[in-house]
C-alpha cells in the first residue's frame, strides 16, 4: 500500500482550518498549535521543521482583520510577511508549499482579475498579503492560491451590497481546496498562481443565501477602504478541474 503523503497545516484552528482538517483523510496531517510551532519565532519554525518530515505545506495561518490591520501594522506584517518568509525558507525540502492568499491583493477597480495581472493593494491588510506572496516565492515548489471565504451563517446584521467577489462560504471553498490538495501532483510545476472561487456576486447576495435576515449596507460605511470589485477570473482553476475528471 502506498503511504499517505504527509501534510503540514498551519492555522489549523482558524476558520478554514477547522473546516478543512476533518476532510484531509488522504493525508497524514501535522497541524501543530502555537506551543509547538510559533510562526512569529524563526527559531521555533526551524526547530519544528528539523524534527518532522512532510511532503507538502499548506499555509493557512494569517492575520485577517482588515480594519484592525490599519492600527496593528507591525503584527500584521510579522504574521503575513515575515512568518511566510521564514516558513518558506525553512521548508524548502518539502515538494510543495501551498500558500493561501487573497483577492484583496487587487485594488478592486474592475474585477475579473487573472492570475498574471499586477497586484495593487489598497490597504494595510492587502499590502501585507501581497508582500506575503513574494515571501512564499522563496520556496522552489510554491503555489500561491488566491481565494476568499466567509462564515455561514453570516455573523453580522448587514453585508456590503456594493462590493463584488468570487468568495463563497467556507465549506464551499474548503471542498475546492481539498480537491486541489488531492490532485496537487497533477498541477503543472510551472503553474505558480491559481485563483479559486465561484461566480461573481455581491457580499450581500452571498450572505443572504444562508442568512435571509441580513440587510444591505454600503462599503463606504466601513472604517477602512474596501475595494469595490475583487472578483477573480477562475478559468484556470475550472480548466484544471475539468482535466481531472
Amino acid at each position: 500500500m502506498t503511504p499517505k503523503p504527509t501534510l503540514l497545516v498551519t492555522g489549523g484552528t482558524g476558520r478554514m482550518g477547522k473546516e478543512l482538517l476533518p476532510m484531509l483523510t488522504d493525508f497524514e496531517v501535522l497541524a501543530p498549535g502555537r506551543s509547538e510551532l510559533d510562526l512569529l519565532n524563526p527559531q521555533s519554525i526551524r526547530a519544528y521543521v528539523a524534527q518532522h518530515r512532510f511532503d507538502v505545506v499548506l499555509h493557512l495561518a494569517a492575520y485577517t482583520d482588515v480594519a484592525k490591520a490599519e492600527k496593528e501594522q507591525e503584527l500584521c506584517y510579522q504574521t503575513n510577511v515575515l512568518a511566510v518568509r521564514h516558513l518558506a525558507q525553512a521548508t524548502r525540502n518539502a515538494a510543495r508549499f501551498v500558500h493561501i492568499s487573497t483577492d484583496y491583493v487587487f485594488d478592486g477597480e474592475r474585477g475579473n482579475y487573472q492570475e498574471d495581472e499586477v497586484v495593487n493593494p489598497s490597504n494595510q491588510y492587502s499590502l501585507s498579503k501581497a508582500l506575503g506572496e513574494e515571501a512564499a516565492r522563496a520556496h522552489p515548489g510554491h503555489l500561491i492560491v488566491r481565494t476568499s471565504f466567509k462564515m455561514a451563517p453570516w455573523p453580522y446584521p448587514r453585508a456590503f451590497s456594493d462590493q463584488y467577489t468570487s468568495a463563497d462560504h467556507v465549506d464551499v471553498i474548503a471542498r475546492e481546496l481539498l480537491l486541489l490538495l488531492q490532485n496537487l501532483h497533477r498541477v503543472p510545476e510551472d503553474l505558480r498562481t491559481l485563483h479559486v472561487g465561484t461566480e461573481r456576486k455581491s457580499i450581500f447576495d452571498l450572505a443572504k443565501q444562508r442568512t435571509p435576515a441580513v440587510t444591505p449596507m454600503s462599503r463606504l460605511e466601513a472604517p477602512v477602504h474596501i475595494p469595490p470589485d475583487v472578483s477573480l477570473n477562475t478559468e484556470r482553476w475550472e480548466a484544471l478541474k475539468a482535466s481531472w475528471m
